[in-house]
C-alpha cells in the first residue's frame, strides 16, 4: 500500500512544540512521502494539496494536524476531488492532543511519533469504503390536520411530493378553528387556517378524514402505513356547504357546522334514517353536487411512503384530576378550550359571556398554571397559558366593561417581543387584579350562591372561573428514523412557532431525501452468522431500531444503521463488526502505538 503523509504547522501553533525535521527523520522511511504545509486548510494550500495528491496518487493518507472534529469533512472532500477514497485517510490530532497539552518538546515529539505509528498500522488494515445509496419513494404522510400539519402538507405538495394527510376527526384545522382571536394581536384563527384548508381540498393532496394510522412497518425511505378510515358519507371535496340537505332532513341528522372546517355537511350516523336501514334519500336528491354517499364503509389501506410528519398537536390535562378546583362538579367552571368556544361568535352562546343561569357575570376568575410547574402533575411550563389568559382578559373587558377580572398566577411567562402587550393592558386595567399563589393546595373552589375561590384565608366570590390547564404531551411518542415530529406534539408552541417548526421539519425531510435517495456514510454494522447465536441482545440495545428478526436471526437494516457501534461490544459472540471500525483495525492501532513507545523509550534519537 502506497501511503503518504501531510504535516500542518497550523501557523506555528504546532511547530512551536513539535520539530518537523526531527519528526521527518523518524517517519520518512515508513511512508512514501511526507510534506509540510504552514496552514493546510487555507484556500491556497488546499489547491497545493490537491495538486500533490493528484500527482502522487497514494492509496492512503495520514494527516497530522488539528482535531478531525474540526476539519475532517474538508480534507475528505479534498482527497475525494483528487481521486482518493475519502475513507482511506486517517488523522493524527497533534494540535489539541499534543502541542497544546504537552509541556516539553521531547515529550511532544515522542507522543506524535507514537500516535502516528498507531494510525499508520491501522491504515494498513483498512480497506476502501463507499457511501451507500438507497432509492426511496417520493410519497410522504402527514398525520394530523391542525395548523402545523396543514402547513407541512401544503409545503411538501408544492415541492413535488405526493402527500397523504391523515386526520382522525371529520374536520380539519385542529383546535385553532375554535380560537376566534389569537394572541398577541387578536387576529382571527379561522381566518388564518381556512385558506389552507381550501387549498388542501383543491390540491392533489390525498385527504383521509375520520382516519387513523394503525400500524407502521419498514424504515426511513420505505414504510408501509396501515390506515383505517371510517366513512364520512359526505365528500368534503365536493360539498359546497349550501345547507339544502339540512332543510329536507326529517330528523335533523345532517348539518353544516360553522365551527368545523371545511364548512361542509356532516351526518350523524346515530340519527340518520338511511344509515339505520330505513328508506330515506331526501338529502341525496336535494344535493346539487352529488356529494352524499350512504354506501361508504370502513376501509383499510396499506400505503407505501418514505417518511412521516407527525403533527397531532397537544391535549389539555383533565382538570378533574384536581378535585379541589371543582371542575366537572360545579357549573360555570371551564377549562381554557371550553371558554374559547364561549368567546367564539359561532359558539354555544354566539360569543356572549353569560353564566349557566343566563346572567351577565360581575366577577370572573382566571387560574393560571393548573397542573403546570407542579411536580405532582406536570413539572414543566406550558408556555402559552399566560398569553391566552391575558388575551381572555382583553376580550372580556371589550365585552363586559364593568366586570372584575381576577388572575391567580404561580408564575408569569411571556416569551418573545410581542407577548408583553396583552399583559401590560391587563395590569393597567383598574378592574383587573393579580394574586400570586405558591401551590395549588393553597387554592380551593366551592359553591354557595356563587363560586367561592379560596386562597389561604381570603375568599373571592365569582360568577365564572376559567382554568388554564397544563399542555399534555404524549410521553410514549418516539421519533425513530423517518418519523419527523412537528408542532406542539413536541412541546407547547404558539401558532407562529408551530408554523415555523412545520416548515423547518419539511426542509429537514426534503434535504434528507435529496434526489429521491438516501445517501449514508459507509459505517454500517455487519453480522457474521458463523458466530451469531441469535441471542437477541443487539435487537434490544439498538437505539435506531436498525436490527430486526428475519427467520429467527438478527438482520441489520442498513438504511437505518447510524454506525453508533453499541451492538459491537454488546455481542457476546463477537459476531458484529462495524465497517471502518473493525477489531482488527483497533488492535493494529494499539499495537502500533505500543511498539512506537518501546522504540522511542529505548532509542537514543530522542535524547
Amino acid at each position: 500500500m502506497k501511503i503518504g503523509a501531510i504535516f500542518c504547522a497550523c501557523a506555528g501553533q504546532i511547530t512551536e512544540k513539535i520539530d518537523f525535521e526531527k519528526l521527518n527523520q523518524l517517519i520518512i522511511n515508513k511512508v512514501e512521502w511526507f510534506e509540510k504545509f504552514e496552514l493546510a486548510c487555507s484556500e491556497e494550500t488546499q489547491k497545493e494539496i490537491k495538486n500533490l495528491l493528484t500527482l502522487k496518487k497514494p492509496d492512503g493518507l495520514i494527516i497530522l494536524a488539528c482535531s478531525p472534529k474540526n476539519k475532517e469533512s474538508l480534507f475528505q472532500s479534498i482527497v475525494a476531488e483528487s481521486g482518493i477514497n475519502p475513507y482511506m485517510i486517517n488523522f493524527v490530532n497533534i494540535r489539541e492532543q499534543v502541542a497544546w497539552a504537552t509541556k516539553d518538546k521531547q515529550g511532544a515529539l515522542k507522543k506524535t511519533y507514537a500516535l502516528f505509528n498507531g494510525v499508520l498500522e491501522r491504515l494498513k488494515k483498512q480497506r476502501p469504503l463507499f457511501e451507500k445509496e438507497f432509492p426511496v419513494s417520493k410519497d410522504i404522510m402527514v398525520v394530523g390536520g391542525g395548523i402545523a400539519g396543514l402547513k407541512a402538507a401544503l409545503a411538501l405538495s408544492k415541492a413535488g411530493r405526493k402527500v397523504y394527510l391523515i386526520e382522525k376527526e371529520d374536520s380539519l384545522g385542529g383546535k385553532i378553528v375554535k380560537y376566534e382571536k389569537l394572541f398577541p394581536d387578536l387576529s382571527c384563527g379561522p381566518c388564518m387556517v381556512h385558506p389552507m384548508i381550501e387549498e388542501v381540498l383543491n390540491s392533489n393532496i390525498e385527504l383521509r378524514l375520520n382516519s387513523e394510522l394503525k400500524e407502521l412497518k419498514g424504515f426511513f425511505g420505505s414504510f408501509f402505513a396501515k390506515v383505517i378510515s371510517k366513512p364520512v358519507y359526505v365528500n368534503p371535496e365536493k360539498c359546497i356547504g349550501c345547507s339544502q340537505c339540512e332543510e329536507v332532513c326529517p330528523v335533523n341528522a345532517i348539518r353544516v357546522e360553522s365551527m368545523k372546517l371545511p364548512a361542509v355537511a356532516r351526518i350523524n350516523p346515530e340519527m340518520c334514517l338511511a344509515l339505520k336501514g330505513e328508506d330515506c334519500n331526501l338529502c341525496i336528491k336535494e344535493c346539487p353536487v352529488d356529494a352524499i354517499n350512504f354506501h361508504e364503509s370502513e376501509k383499510e389501506e396499506n400505503i407505501k411512503i418514505n417518511a412521516i410528519l407527525w403533527a397531532t398537536g397537544f391535549e389539555l390535562m383533565d382538570c378533574k384530576a384536581i378535585p379541589e378546583l371543582g371542575y366537572g362538579k360545579f357549573k360555570d367552571i371551564y377549562n381554557a378550550l371550553e371558554f374559547e368556544e364561549i368567546l367564539n361568535s359561532e359558539g354555544p352562546t354566539k360569543g356572549e359571556i353569560i353564566t349557566s343561569s343566563g346572567q351577565s357575570p360581575q366577577r370572573i376568575a382566571i387560574i393560571h398554571c393548573v397542573g403546570s410547574l407542579d411536580e405532582n402533575y406536570y413539572p414543566y411550563c406550558s408556555k402559552i397559558c399566560c398569553q391566552y389568559a391575558f388575551k381572555f382578559n382583553r376580550i372580556i373587558r371589550h365585552t363586559l366593561q364593568d366586570a372584575e377580572i381576577i388572575h391567580f398566577v404561580k408564575e408569569i411567562v411571556l416569551p418573545g417581543k410581542k407577548a408583553y402587550k396583552l399583559y401590560q393592558q391587563a395590569i393597567k386595567d383598574p378592574l383587573t387584579k393579580i394574586f400570586r399563589y405558591e401551590n395549588l393546595k393553597n387554592l380551593k373552589i366551592n359553591r354557595k350562591n356563587l363560586l367561592i375561590v379560596s386562597l389561604k384565608k381570603k375568599k373571592f366570590p365569582c360568577d365564572i372561573v376559567v382554568l388554564c390547564p397544563a399542555v399534555v404531551l404524549d410521553k410514549n411518542l418516539e421519533e425513530p428514523s423517518g418519523v419527523f415530529l412537528t408542532g406542539s406534539v413536541k412541546e407547547p408552541m404558539t401558532t407562529e412557532e408551530a408554523i415555523t417548526d412545520a416548515m423547518a421539519q419539511v426542509g429537514k425531510l426534503i434535504s434528507s431525501l435529496k434526489d429521491n435517495k438516501i445517501i449514508k456514510q459507509p459505517f454500517i454494522a455487519k453480522i457474521d452468522y458463523n458466530k451469531c447465536s441469535s441471542c437477541g441482545i443487539c435487537l434490544s440495545l439498538c437505539p435506531y431500531g436498525a436490527i430486526e428478526l428475519e427467520k429467527n436471526r438478527p438482520k441489520i437494516v442498513e438504511v437505518l444503521c447510524e454506525g453508533c457501534g453499541i451492538c459491537v461490544p454488546a455481542c457476546a459472540s463477537k459476531a458484529i463488526e462495524l465497517d471502518g471500525y473493525t477489531s482488527e483495525e483497533f488492535l493494529a492501532e494499539i499495537d502500533g502505538i505500543l511498539k512506537a513507545l518501546e522504540e522511542v523509550n529505548d532509542g537514543s534519537d530522542f535524547a
